[in-house]
């Protein structure tokens, strides 16, 4: 009796795994690399059809399968129509909203998006930024990623910039060691060092001196270790015991201004004016003011990295 129970719900699993599978290859690649929220309400329909012959033999097969490729069906027929009508395709999937621009992040879509301050953070340093000031434009996609758009002087350079071609085969090249231009090496690659020392300014680097290593690898990107840094390490901005030296704590925040620290500080990374600030975390803007005063008017120089150490 059980093997026969068990032998029927196999049966029944890999009919409805392989029903599941034909549909889902239907509905193309789009569907399972990006998730509209048509798709995923489609996706919990299909995993409660499926479960429920699952759970109860007394169910019937087709009432998982019927539904599902119903379902599917329907899914598809969208899919068509949305490719030739923008305006239904807007209404199903949902629309890309800007949250930054030209450094300065729009709180009315914030708002608009439900999106917070640490989840703004979150998908920032997921795609890599350091700076809010060099985002030229971030935008919020339907499927929930967030796109970003560095300014023209904070992309990396690129095999094009150096006037290098794919066809070249150009492989790791030392042009920097120990603080010194190996000359050699640049006349190799054809890049003079007016432009070497460009790309090392907009990396932060002023000075030679600062550099241990720099090399330009096999996508002709300009690479740097620094003189007290990791090799490997991004360089990003540091603020060793700048908080430490606010003479101020957590708690002192808290107590004197009920702002919490590092919400605001947040916020404050993110190069929000106080108005903002207040309006989107709910605090008094005198409050907010005379925080920002006390903590010496820092603002989004400190980066997205700045170290939470505010002594207790």
């Amino acid at each position: 009796m059980l093997s026969n129970e068990f032998f029927i719900l196999a049966f029944r699993s890999i009919i409805l795994f392989t029903v599941s599978l034909v549909l889902v290859r239907i509905m193309g690649k789009r569907t399972i690399a990006q998730l509209s929220p048509f798709d995923l309400i489609l996706i919990i329909i299909m995993g409660n059809a499926i479960a429920l012959p699952l759970e109860d033999l007394n169910i019937s097969l087709t009432s998982g399968a019927v539904p599902v490729i119903v379902i599917s069906i329907l899914n598809y027929i969208f899919a068509v129509i949305i490719m030739k009508n923008r305006k239904l395709e807007n209404i199903l999937q949902g629309t890309s909203t800007v949250l930054i621009k030209d450094g300065e992040v729009i709180t009315e879509n914030l708002k608009k998006e439900r999106i917070t301050i640490a989840d703004l953070l979150i998908l920032l340093r997921e795609k890599n930024i350091t700076d809010i000031n060099d985002v030229q434009e971030a935008t919020i996609e339907p499927n929930g990623k967030l796109s970003i758009l560095k300014k023209k002087e904070k992309e990396p350079v690129t095999p094009k910039d150096l006037g290098l071609l794919p066809s070249q085969g150009i492989f790791p090249t030392v042009v920097v060691h120990e603080g010194r231009v190996v000359q050699n090496n640049l006349d190799i690659l054809g890049v003079g060092i007016d432009r070497l020392l460009s790309e090392l300014k907009k990396k932060g680097v002023n000075r030679l001196s600062e550099v241990k290593a720099a090399w330009i690898d096999e996508e002709g990107k300009l690479e740097t270790d620094l003189v007290g840094m990791d090799t490997g390490r991004k360089r990003v901005k540091r603020h060793d015991g700048f908080y430490s030296k606010l003479g101020i704590s957590t708690d002192t925040i808290k107590k004197e201004f009920g702002i919490d620290p590092y919400l605001f500080l947040d916020a404050v990374s993110l190069g929000l004016k106080d108005e903002e600030i207040s309006n989107l975390l709910g605090y008094e803007l005198e409050k907010v003011k005379e925080l920002r005063k006390r903590l010496g008017n820092v603002g989004s120089e400190i980066g997205l990295y700045y170290k939470k150490d505010l002594p207790v």
